[in-house]
């Protein structure tokens, strides 16, 4: 039987090694995906050859959109990575190590960061309870995050008092491998039922700030970093009230060890209620401006989208009008990490609208933080996309998934994720 079976092989794969040129060019096109492309020059040589020298060339495939990262049921195996391409209702396989595969993810970054909360010991290294770290999906490397905020800042750091925190949402000023990189994040105390923004250096264990209170005095809805079109380069905190908090840190060498932040409220015209409740509110940075997506609820799941663009009103007030029409954009959006990307021509046709996932758990008492805190799964099945907003939400979800996590949110992972091949755990 095994002999037979090694004789058929290379009959079967000559055919396929030998099939024409307008036939393989055909496949390339209908297959936008980089990493279905990965796949099809793995098959034959004739097939990798195909790739790189058809005539007339095969279109390079169309930059890559961010990948659903949806946690397993069990954490055992970590996640499931679905493509949008495919509708999200296709997966690839993807190796995590041991301490990434029951951790709460809390954002991402350009370039395969994720965001991670541990909630240790994990692994063959045993970390602390809620040890927040950045992970490169690429290649692991591991970037240190705070885990707690002194209570008593003005005192010397081996006298302090610390408190721990929960990061529930991040981004950054520039790549976190770069110098100078200053990081934003929603933050949590527990023990004091406070919630606030603060700001801190790439690298630092400890937020050396200021946190009597929680600040902003308003709810922040989330925060992005903004570059602007005149080289303004800002932190930005959306309120629940749709006003925005403009942050500039301000450096004056290494002492004090903390990030100094100048910050102006921007108010804007209130726009009027619509009647519905909203579920949550994001900034995204488009074609140089600023969007605003409000999502709406009924009952308990998402219901409808609409978007928002910053215009000056006639008398000098910061207006947010609504559009009408999405010209075009895909926009993924996320606390900390929303993204715009470009559907027309041949790219991503017929793909445009608003791409969500489901977070309807960030207001809610962070999981596992404390040991007598109820131990509420995470939601994860409210995830899809408005295809023409502000209507037509259609539920995209792998059949691998379920509707409660017990370590996280579904999160994603925005541009060049290299996948590996599977391995045991």
């Amino acid at each position: 039987m095994g002999a037979a079976q090694s004789r058929r092989r290379p009959a079967a794969m000559g055919r396929w090694a030998y099939l024409s040129e307008d036939l393989l060019d055909d496949i390339v096109r209908r297959l936008p995906c980089e990493v279905d492309r990965l796949r099809m020059s793995r098959v034959c040589r004739s097939w990798r050859v195909a790739l790189t020298k058809a005539e007339p060339p095969a279109p390079p495939p169309p930059p890559p959109l961010p990948w659903l990262l949806l946690p397993e049921v069990d954490g055992e195996h970590g996640l499931t990575f679905s493509c949008v391409l495919s509708g999200w209702r296709r997966t690839h396989s993807f190796f995590l190590p041991h301490a990434a595969r029951r951790a709460r993810y809390f954002g991402s970054y350009d370039g395969a960061w994720l965001f991670l909360a541990i909630d240790g010991p994990q692994g063959d290294q045993a970390v602390q309870a809620q040890d927040h770290v950045l992970v490169n999906l690429n290649n692991f490397q591991y970037l240190d995050l705070p885990n707690a905020i002194p209570l008593n800042w003005d005192l010397p750091p081996e006298a302090q008092d610390l408190e721990r925190i929960a990061i529930v949402a991040a981004t950054l000023s520039c790549p976190p491998t770069e110098q100078g990189c200053v990081v934003a994040g929603i933050i949590v105390l527990p023990q004091a039922l406070l919630r606030g923004v603060a700001f801190w250096r790439m690298g630092d264990r400890v937020i050396s700030a200021v946190f009597a209170e929680a600040w902003p005095p308003e709810q922040v809805e989330d925060l992005i970093y903004f570059k602007g079109r005149e080289d303004h380069e800002n932190f930005l905190l959306l309120t629940d009230e749709e006003n925005i908090y403009v942050c500039q840190p301000m450096f004056h060498g290494d002492d004090p060890p903390m990030v100094p932040v100048f910050s102006n409220l921007v108010r804007f015209k209130p726009r009027g209620s619509s009647g519905q409740r909203v579920l949550a509110r994001y900034l995204v940075e488009s074609r140089g401006d600023i969007l605003m997506v409000v999502r709406f609820r009924s009952d308990i799941q998402s219901s409808e989208f609409r978007v928002f663009q910053h215009k000056d009103g006639e008398f000098g007030e910061n207006l947010w009008s609504l559009m009408s029409e999405l010209d075009g954009r895909m926009l993924f959006v996320g606390r900390g990490c929303s993204r715009s990307y470009e559907a027309c021509d041949y790219r991503y046709p017929g793909m445009e609208g608003v791409y969500f996932l489901d977070d309807r758990s960030f207001h809610d008492q962070i999981v596992g933080f404390d040991g007598d805190a109820p131990k509420e799964p995470y939601r994860c099945s409210d995830n899809g996309r408005c295809s023409r907003p502000p209507s037509q939400v259609e539920r995209c979800f792998p059949e691998r998934g379920q509707s409660r996590s017990k370590y996280s949110p579904p999160s994603s992972s925005p541009r060049r994720l290299v996948p590996h091949s599977p391995q045991k755990s």
